[in-house]
């Protein structure tokens, strides 16, 4: 079992980092930050005020103790 569960975490490590691609992502990251008792479609809300296109998102932090959300968004190219 321990050998079965090694080779799926491998697997798996070695698929997402196949989905960078080679190409450097270029775009220009933005940290969006939520704080308060908000959840996350505030930070979303402002992400598609700031990306007409959409956007992907990355880094996503939460922290209880202070009540902050942050997340970095890349604005998506038509």
């Amino acid at each position: 079992m321990k050998k079965l569960s090694t080779i799926i975490l491998l697997v798996f490590i070695s698929g997402c980092s196949m989905l960078g691609g080679s190409k450097a992502d270029k775009r220009e990251w933005v940290k969006v930050s939520c704080i308060g008792f908000s959840d996350w479609q505030v930070c979303h809300d402002k992400a598609k005020k700031l990306c007409a296109n959409g956007y992907d998102t990355r880094n996503m932090q939460e922290s209880l103790i202070t009540q902050n959300r942050s997340m970095e968004v890349a604005c998506k190219t038509k």
